[in-house]
């Protein structure tokens, strides 16, 4: 779907991206008068009467997009029951299918592009508010029995408030399912490996019950979280596993060590990041420990000054680049004019050097020119009566 097409209704405003998309592409587009978010899925693909296969493999395709559209409509469903347009989880507002393809639109949400670093450069209480915030986003979604199945930073908008101060959203549920029901084969378990929980791990590896896949498993993913937006980094672990979750099940710690943070925060995160999912604290737990948390005078909320949102600062980049190809293209031909005119030039000037020498000829034989090396040398010149 390209720009000022129209699909159900809704106008397409710029090209679709798979930027950050992962198995999807995404754009904005209006429908109302209103603007929206909208992702197109790339997979499943429905079965339609002119698309290639047997009748076998269609009807199979079609159970499994029967189930896929089940799965998503029954999410949206629990969802949008708990949290209406506006709140901290970004509902989905729409969800349809068009030929073969499916789409979802949600509210389009204007965020501060913090990057974690930028996060971990905050005052601790402007973190504690962020920090606050998504686990209540969380609570409301476990309360409701999902599992969200894929936090990470990029899964966690952050957004201004009116006073300048940070607050958050939660985005991407394509990945959620219903806690101790996760999907029914570990290669359909999408998602970033550096925010599995050890019992996610164990799944895939074909070592976990799926009823064990609850919504403690985000709890770990979590307290992931909590450690790069409070430490700057990832809890320190041996390389050799190549994630987190892979050491813990190696018997391998996991430690939120920054001395400089609270002790009670500190323990707090630290039981987010227990081996065990019944040694997890839930994410209303969380939430009242970080709301009764004790800080320093000093540690009071501060105003941020305004950022740009992500969606101005992507859509200004891409404005930004196709300025900086036309300006390299405009200096490409302006290269190419130069080195005509310096061909043309020299053209003349090579011209120039034949009419010289031959006048240089003719002085000679006249005489003119040794008569006025004479006078010059002498100090005369010869100047024109008035």
């Amino acid at each position: 779907m390209l720009k000022g097409e129209i699909i159900n209704g809704y106008e397409i405003l710029q090209d679709f991206t798979t930027a950050g998309g992962g198995l999807s592409k995404w754009t904005f587009a209006r429908k109302g008068g209103k603007e929206y978010f909208i992702k197109e899925f790339l997979s499943p693909k429905y079965p339609t009467d002119s698309s290639p296969g047997s009748p076998k493999s269609k009807e199979r395709k079609k159970k499994e997009c029967e189930k896929f559209e089940n799965h998503h409509k029954a999410l949206m469903k629990q969802i949008n029951e708990r949290c209406g347009v506006g709140g901290n989880l970004v509902v989905t507002l729409d969800f349809f299918r068009v030929g073969s393809t499916y789409y979802k639109v949600t509210e389009k949400i204007d965020v501060a592009s913090l990057s974690p670093k930028e996060v971990y450069a905050l005052p601790l209480a402007n973190k504690i508010l962020i920090l606050k915030t998504i686990a209540h986003s969380l609570n409301i979604l476990h309360k409701a029995g999902i599992v969200h199945g894929d936090l990470k930073p990029e899964n966690v908008l952050i957004k201004q408030t009116r006073l300048n101060y940070y607050t958050t959203k939660l985005i991407d549920f394509d990945n959620s399912y219903f806690s101790g029901n996760p999907p029914e084969l570990s290669e359909e378990v999408v998602g970033d490996m550096v925010f599995y929980s050890p019992e996610l791990a164990r799944y895939i590896q074909g070592k976990e019950n799926p009823e064990n896949l609850t919504t403690q498993s985000d709890i770990f993913a979590l307290g992931l979280l909590y450690c790069i937006f409070l430490q700057g980094e990832l809890p320190d672990f041996p390389k050799k596993f190549m994630y987190p979750c892979l050491a813990v099940n190696e018997g391998k710690e996991l430690k939120l060590v920054d001395a400089k943070l609270p002790k009670k925060l500190k323990k707090l995160v630290n039981t987010m990041l227990a081996p065990s999912p019944a040694e997890r604290p839930s994410a209303e737990e969380i939430f009242e420990t970080l709301k009764n948390l004790d800080l320093k005078d000093e540690d009071e909320l501060v105003k941020i000054p305004e950022r740009k949102s992500f969606v101005d600062a992507y859509w200004e980049k891409k404005e930004k680049e196709k300025k900086e190809s036309s300006k390299l293209k405009m200096s490409f031909s302006k290269k190419e004019e130069t080195k005509e005119k310096e061909e043309i030039e020299l053209s003349f000037s090579d011209k120039s050097k034949e009419i010289y020498v031959e006048l240089k000829k003719l002085r000679e034989k006249s005489g003119i020119e040794e008569e006025t090396s004479k006078l010059r040398g002498k100090g005369l010149h010869i100047a024109k009566k008035k």
